[in-house]
């Protein structure tokens, strides 16, 4: 999976870009300097950017987003970014992840289907009753990867709350996903808890799954 990396003024004007980047956009160092991210993201993402942007300028502890890039070409790649605003610098640092060719659905359609999982679920709990629905780490995953999509963070007691699983037994998944490397969190007191590298492409096929059904040969490798 290519990676790259980029620096910005907290506007998202790009100061720097590595050799990784300019792949990612298919374009020279002299096209990308300079330019706001916005103007070489998709229109379909622009205002979910902004909106990151924003929550970033205000503070923000670093945040996880899908964003689709424009290539001259007029196609554009979707890339997972991970982004750190540090204060003292006043500069955006964001670390990018994406496929070639592989890719079968984008980030919105992802979204959508994470959106019907829990939908789903709801129901299901409403209909047999939260007993009778025992995924506690389907629905942990789940909220991480909806809320990384979305733009914000998540910490435990959200995830426990929205849920309805007690703090404690919500601890002691995140402790064992942690240690699986399917997500990554600042301290123990889990105040901001993400997917990994690998566990967001876990999440990706299987949704991706969830989508194409059983005729789906797409496994991760």
């Amino acid at each position: 999976m290519p990676s790259a990396h980029c620096v910005c003024t907290v506007q998202g004007v790009i100061l720097a870009a590595d050799q990784g980047f300019l792949d990612l956009v298919c374009r020279r160092e002299l096209d990308v300097i300079g330019q706001s991210h916005l103007e070489l993201t998709d229109l379909r993402d622009r205002q979910h950017s902004a909106q990151a942007l924003t929550s970033l300028q205000n503070g923000a502890a670093p945040i996880r987003l899908q964003e689709r890039y424009l290539r001259p070409d007029g196609s554009s790649v979707a890339a997972n970014m991970l982004v750190t605003c540090f204060r003292d610098h006043n500069r955006l640092v964001a670390t990018l992840f994406w496929k070639e060719g592989n890719r079968r659905l984008p980030p919105a359609r992802l979204w959508e289907v994470a959106l019907g999982v829990r939908h789903a679920n709801d129901v299901r709990k409403r209909l047999f009753g939260g007993d009778l629905s025992p995924d506690p780490i389907g629905a942990i995953l789940l909220s991480i990867y909806l809320a990384e999509a979305e733009g914000r963070t998540i910490d435990l007691n959200e995830i426990a709350q929205t849920n309805d699983i007690p703090v404690s037994t919500t601890s002691r998944w995140i402790k064992h996903l942690r240690q699986r490397d399917i997500v990554a969190t600042d301290r123990n007191t889990y105040p901001n808890i993400e997917l990994t590298r690998s566990g967001l492409e876990k999440m990706e096929v299987m949704l991706e799954a969830i989508y194409n059904g059983p005729a789906s040969e797409h496994v991760l490798d």
